[in-house]
């Protein structure tokens, strides 16, 4: 649109989300509710929350999906105001970041099934941290490319197995409300992470900024660690 940039990006946006609404019309909540009441009770939510695997599922989409929003966010800001490349190059590492992050999805699924969740989640979190171990080594387009392209995949891997663990963590009846704490969870995280981008950006820097993530990191690193353990615990009693 003349005059306005990115305006047209922005429109089109606005009519996917008339589309989804559209199709969010053809939902019956009365059939979801019979649906749900045929499935027999539910334990109480703080019972469903407390669990191990469900803390653990929760905490992987949460770290993948924060440390993700953050760098890709203050990307863009580092490439093309601090450091000066072009539109061009900064708007291809964002299209190569995306790319990693939803093409696996073909295949991620059935990587994970094969492997396992604590493996798929596992080699995601490697993933992220070896681009937080490129990205932080330098200013150079590549080094933006190649730390945001892991992260893409890192995010996709470390989501999909932490979602998917998700669901074997509550019974038929308890899924709206588990499943609501989780995306609470997530979108909540990840739109503070996005708020926080540019500002630490700005007062830490490009490499301080992706040392920073280390610390969700390693902290989830550990409760995967932990998990197992605990798991055996709770099969003993």
């Amino acid at each position: 649109m003349p005059g306005h940039e990115y305006a047209g990006s922005f429109i089109g946006v606005a009519a996917l989300c008339v589309a989804a609404a559209l199709v969010l019309t053809r939902c019956d909540p009365g059939r979801v509710q019979a649906r749900v009441a045929a499935e027999g009770a539910a334990r109480p939510l703080p019972e469903v929350l407390r669990q191990p695997v469900f803390v653990v599922a929760v905490a992987a989409a949460v770290v993948s999906y924060a440390v993700m929003s953050f760098i890709m966010t203050a990307t863009p800001i580092s490439m093309h105001v601090h450091d000066h490349h072009t539109d061009t190059q900064t708007a291809w590492v964002i299209q190569s970041h995306l790319l990693a992050m939803y093409a696996p999805s073909l295949v991620s699924g059935r990587i994970i099934g094969r492997i396992g969740v604590r493996a798929g989640m596992a080699t995601g979190l490697a993933l992220m941290l070896a681009c937080v171990a490129i990205a932080s080594a330098g200013h150079d387009v590549m080094h933006y490319w190649w730390g945001l392209v892991l992260l893409g995949v890192g995010w996709n891997l470390l989501f999909v197995a932490g979602t998917a663990l998700l669901t074997t963590s509550y019974r038929p009846a308890e899924r709206f409300r588990a499943q609501a704490v989780n995306e609470f969870a997530v979108f909540g995280t990840q739109a503070l992470a996005s708020l926080l981008a540019g500002p630490a950006l700005h007062l830490l820097g490009w490499r301080t900024l992706n040392i920073a993530t280390l610390v969700p990191l390693a902290l989830f690193a550990l409760a995967l660690l932990a998990w197992p353990v605990q798991r055996s615990r709770n099969s003993r009693t």
